[in-house]
């Protein structure tokens, strides 16, 4: 492959990008569902491609694309992560809400799979883990888990991830949705008697004026450096740093040269932020800008996955995924409304919708279903999940780490599952329950 045709590759993406942009701005339902361009435009270029209609080619590099991006944007994940403790330990309660969740899918999905796969043997080694990381990451994280079972000789479960993710996202909403209703009749919800209406442009259309915020914001002049220039180095040495850590250190210790690559992001970004800080040059780093990247990276890793599913695989399959989904979702929904009721000391309702569309879709879906019971933006559950992910970071390590362990047996992946679900119930049934009871 060369520039010239990587270059024609990505000129028929963008085309196909905007077709995405566009169906979904013209079919409403599709805004309801969360469904990114991204998503719609990859499985519309799918559907024209060789594998089904055969009016478009879908380039071979595209399937190439997620397993190199995906480093990029795991980098993206740690580069800048701070901690203020007064902030954490004022939202501990939430923060056992979804690990409990997580620990639960963790280790149910991983069993559920194993037994799907006794049914259904074709299904790809390890797959049930996919669940977890579909659920509680989207299909970003689902990427990266499927890149470390590639490095590993398993195929197939790039397309489990991407399914389970678009699956993920329609139970959050549909299901959210059926929750909110019923906890603001009941009276849960703090600050509405009746779920609010979201305006026209919160799902799609153009943003109002007063609506529009900046993307990011300048380090230094122009004049020495293009502002999305430096922000994009800083990203690519972040994993640069975390390759060559790791080349340094297998060269002692070569079992860490089987470790997977996304964990090369994660680790870089993490040492060369505390890098930056100690020099105090995290003054030129401009946070949004590199979300803003990573973003834009992730969306070229969602179109490019969709665009190159094996659609047979997925046809072949689609009654376990669909088991395996109604399945995660029906028991993360008590999970997660009991913790909540349980832990949470103030607005339980508003955290628990948070976490529970967070724990199916994304950030995004559980922040849509806060705002249906918070339309004045009065709670902090949303800033309190902020802080979780901030808090909970070190579990992204799980995702180069748990297809490793699935290579040797289902039995250490359900252990570890079991464990963070039993460990922060008992911390959350222990003492925050206790204080809540207290107060």
């Amino acid at each position: 492959m060369t520039i010239k045709t990587l270059c024609s590759d990505m000129l028929l993406l963008a085309v196909f990008m905007l077709m995405g942009f566009f169906i979904r701005e013209y079919i409403k339902p599709l805004q309801k569902l969360f469904l990114p361009a991204s998503l719609i435009g990859g499985l519309l270029i799918l559907l024209l491609g060789q594998q089904v209609l055969g009016v478009v080619t879908v380039p071979d590099s595209f399937s190439g694309i997620p397993n190199v991006l995906i480093d990029i944007v795991m980098a993206s994940l740690v580069f800048g992560v701070s901690f203020n403790r007064d902030k954490i330990f004022s939202y501990l309660d939430y923060v056992c809400v979804p690990m409990t969740a997580y620990g639960l899918q963790m280790c149910l999905g991983t069993g559920l799979g194993y037994l799907l796969s006794q049914i259904w043997p074709g299904l790809p080694k390890g797959w049930g883990i996919m669940g977890v990381f579909s659920f509680h990451g989207g299909h970003g994280t689902a990427g990266a888990a499927a890149a470390t079972f590639e490095e590993l000789g398993v195929e197939g479960n790039m397309a489990v991830g991407m399914v389970l993710s678009t699956f993920g996202l329609i139970m959050a909403m549909m299901v959210g949705m059926v929750l909110v209703n019923y906890g603001v009749r009941k009276g849960w919800a703090t600050y509405v008697k009746e779920p609010k209406a979201q305006p026209s442009w919160f799902y799609g259309g153009t943003l109002p004026e007063e609506n529009r915020k900046p993307t990011g914001h300048t380090v230094t002049t122009g004049i020495s450096i293009n502002h999305l220039a430096l922000q994009t180095c800083w990203l690519l040495c972040a994993l640069f740093v975390g390759r060559q850590l790791f080349s340094f250190i297998g060269n002692f210790w070569s079992e860490i040269k089987v470790l997977p690559s996304v964990l090369h992001g994660v680790i870089g970004g993490a040492v060369l932020w505390k890098v930056l800080e100690i020099l105090k040059f995290d003054r030129f780093v401009d946070i949004k800008t590199i979300k803003l990247i990573s973003g834009f990276l992730l969306e070229l890793v969602v179109f490019t996955a969709m665009a190159t599913l094996d659609v047979e695989f997925i046809s072949t399959y689609i009654a376990p995924l669909l088991i395996y989904t109604f399945t995660l979702c029906a028991v993360t929904v008590p999970c997660v409304l009991i913790t909540a009721k349980k832990f949470c000391k103030h607005e339980w309702f508003e955290k628990a919708m948070m976490a529970f569309g967070a724990a199916t879709g994304n950030t995004s879906t559980g922040l849509a279903l806060v705002r249906a019971v918070d339309p004045d933006s009065n709670s902090s559950a949303g800033d309190t999940h902020g802080v979780y992910t901030t808090l909970t970071c070190w579990k992204d390590s799980f995702v180069g780490l748990a297809p490793m362990w699935l290579m040797t047996g289902i039995g250490l992946t359900m252990g570890v599952g079991a464990a963070l679900m039993v460990g922060f119930a008992a911390v959350g049934f222990g003492y925050f329950a206790r204080k809540k009871q207290q107060a």
